[in-house]
């Protein structure tokens, strides 16, 4: 075998375990999603063996990614600036939360001050 094929491999293999990484993904699911067996998933995260091109597919439809991306990294290039995006979302969602926390917090206060007036008003009557 040439080097340019272990190359390859490992490109292969670097670029699926980051694409599991980032999207959450375990092996186990991987297989399912892409109807593979678990054994060959194994064989290409770790190296071991190179995917036919049809079960590169399954597997590129299974990440949501490109065929193009195992060939050219750009889908390994892009998948930092997916993270941001999702962090993105998230940290608006979670301010969001927040704003709805602190108004609420606010209220309750408010509330607990006009029950306590309204208590010492009843007991001055």
């Amino acid at each position: 075998m040439s080097i340019n094929f272990f190359y390859r491999m490992e490109k292969l293999s670097s670029h699926l375990k980051r694409l599991l990484e980032v999207k959450g993904i375990r092996q186990t699911e991987l297989a399912k999603r892409a109807s593979i067996s678990q054994g060959a998933v194994s064989r290409y995260v770790n190296g071991l063996q190179e995917p036919k091109s049809r079960e590169l597919h399954a597997i590129s439809k299974a990440l949501g990614v490109s065929m193009e991306s195992w060939f050219t990294g750009l889908g390994a290039a892009n998948l930092d600036g997916e993270r941001e995006r999702e962090y993105g979302k998230l940290k608006s969602r979670a301010d969001n939360a927040e704003q709805k926390l602190k108004k609420m917090r606010a209220s309750l206060l408010k509330f607990s001050r006009e029950m306590k007036k309204m208590a010492v008003e009843k007991d001055l009557n």
